[in-house]
């Protein structure tokens, strides 16, 4: 990937639209936005108005995951949505957080799903280990960790999520 331009936009779409395999009706219309760095936008809306759709594209999951046609263009830092391959997209875009989160967890502790990301993607133990323990710190964990996230409350599973996400330090948190 190109080196980071700060005054580029993070996010830039042109009237990104799209229509998932087998279905006639568009998922996302005509969506153009320049969100920078730093910036923090909520999407919101109807059940059905294309918040996942869009999410989707901006983590690389659509069109390579989730088939379909788009229109337009969807570019995340130098990333273009349906050419880039997922895997650029691990160094750039912290995973999805759910609105229940209990379906996007890979363990069944709090310190372990920490520490997933950086044992999918090989870094050292040392490193892992140090990585946890300064996230767990910075979001405030420290007395979650090591428990069953299935004995959480549903905001403190959202953090967990929310954590998780930014463990390979991304630019960009979904």
């Amino acid at each position: 990937m190109a080196e980071n331009n700060t005054n580029a936009p993070l996010i830039e779409t042109s009237a990104v639209g799209f229509t998932y395999q087998g279905s006639e009706t568009p998922a996302l219309q005509d969506v153009t936005l320049s969100i920078g760095s730093g910036e923090c936008v909520l999407l919101c809306g109807k059940s059905g108005c294309g918040k996942t759709t869009f999410t989707r594209l901006l983590n690389g999951l659509a069109p390579a995951f989730f088939p379909g046609r788009m229109l337009g263009s969807c570019r995340v830092g130098d990333l273009l949505a349906g050419t880039a391959a997922i895997e650029e997209y691990v160094p750039l875009v912290g995973s999805s957080v759910f609105q229940n989160p209990k379906t996007q967890y890979f363990n069944v502790d709090t310190t372990a799903e920490l520490a997933f990301p950086c044992e999918n993607v090989g870094m050292p133990s040392a490193e892992i280990r140090s990585r946890v323990q300064d996230c767990a710190r910075r979001f405030g964990l420290t007395g979650l960790m090591d428990r069953s996230i299935f004995c959480l409350s549903g905001g403190e599973k959202q953090l967990i999520a929310f954590a998780a996400a930014s463990m390979l330090g991304p630019r960009l948190l979904v």
